[in-house]
């Protein structure tokens, strides 16, 4: 029979479970208190495929020794597993930023979405978290489950991947049948890879064309395989597309920008990115196009101010940005102008950006007045 495990449990004299975050097919989490070190926690408790049948010890320890090997800041760490009446459980970091998944649909239900400076961000997030499992000391680990909702965030909205449960080390091997294609590997439907969705061959570059959706996705608020008509399951899409992937975005970001996109997605894995390391280095050179026509936008829309004839502001974060960049390129007097005449409200900034962007205004008024004191 299974335990139970609700608000006020204390397990092991110790920790005080105090609220269920949720669950999916594989687990739920609670959030819980560590009396002994006085920090918060989270509990993960493995599902078991049946009611009737108690957890496998073996797959909850697989899974923590799997994160355990990593340790990365954008990759959530695994503190201990430990037993409750019998049933292993595991004893993870706790963030309070909610998942990625949470993030994007309270924007959209707001009317929002998420701006390209930040998408970028944590991309690179992402990508350094998973270039970390790849490269581990005991053989490449492989995800398999990357979704949005695997994507949590701290208080300062710094991603890291959770939920290792599907995880293995070094490739995964084809499913052999008489109906070769036919069997798929675990995973979430919409959020697999071509070769996942096969029954093929899995390596690191599977994570890859996941990496490649979500990035698709918040560009372009949309899923790059979803068809208006209804015509095709998504299984047929992704492994045969019937058309072209359309355009990332138009507007504000460079071409470079679905070229990286489209490279991830590629249906072939041979097409895609040979590993996280080759896609970590073409994205600095795509955020460095990026950050040259952000500029050049925010100064555009610097000098239309003072002109009188504002054009569309851009986002808190991209102004943000272009403060730092103004910062950093001498152009010290745009800096400071961009802070104070752009009009824009700042508050939605997370605190730690809001402070950086204060120090960054107050370097730029200083090397500003400093200018002009010597001209």
């Amino acid at each position: 029979m299974a335990i139970e495990i609700r608000e006020g449990t204390l397990i092991q004299d110790r920790f005080e479970v105090r609220e269920y975050i949720g669950g999916g097919g594989f687990g739920t989490v609670w959030q819980a208190f560590d009396r002994e070190l006085e920090r918060e926690v989270a509990i993960k408790r493995l599902k078991s495929p049946s009611s009737f049948q108690a957890v496998n010890r073996d797959d909850v320890i697989s899974e923590a020794r799997k994160i355990a090997l990593l340790s990365h800041p954008n990759i959530v760490a695994v503190f201990d597993v430990l037993e409750y009446e019998g049933e292993p459980l595991i004893f993870m970091e706790f963030l309070h930023g909610g998942s990625l998944h949470d993030y994007l649909r309270e924007l959209s239900r707001s009317g929002k979405w998420i701006c390209a400076t930040e998408s970028v961000r944590l991309i690179r997030g992402i990508l350094l978290g998973l270039n970390a499992a790849h490269t581990c000391e005991r053989g490449p680990i492989i995800h398999k489950d990357l979704k949005p909702l695997n994507i949590l965030f701290d208080r300062v909205r710094q991603p890291k991947i959770a939920d290792f449960g599907l995880a293995v080390i070094g490739a995964v091997p084809e499913i052999h049948t008489a109906h070769p294609g036919k069997w798929a590997h675990e995973g979430t439907l919409g959020y697999m890879s071509p070769e996942q969705l096969r029954g093929a061959q899995m390596d690191q570059r599977s994570d890859l064309f996941n990496v490649g959706l979500i990035a698709y996705l918040l560009f372009a608020a949309a899923h790059p395989f979803t068809d208006s008509r209804f015509l095709f399951e998504y299984k047929e899409m992704v492994m045969e597309p019937y058309r072209a992937l359309p355009a990332v975005s138009a507007g504000n970001l460079p071409s470079e920008v679905g070229e990286f996109v489209e490279t991830l997605l590629a249906v072939d894995p041979e097409h895609r990115f040979r590993d996280t390391a080759e896609a970590l280095a073409e994205l600095e050179l795509v955020e460095g196009r990026f950050q040259e026509l952000m500029m050049q936008r925010s100064l555009r829309f610097l000098e239309a101010i003072e002109m009188g004839t504002p054009l569309d502001s851009p986002s808190a974060e991209e102004l943000a940005e272009s403060i730092l960049l103004c910062k950093r390129s001498g152009l010290y007097e745009q800096g400071t102008l961009l802070y104070e005449k752009s009009g824009t409200d700042f508050s939605e900034l997370l605190e730690d950006a809001k402070a950086r962007l204060e120090e960054d205004y107050r370097i730029c008024k200083r090397r500003a007045r400093q200018g002009d004191t010597r001209a």
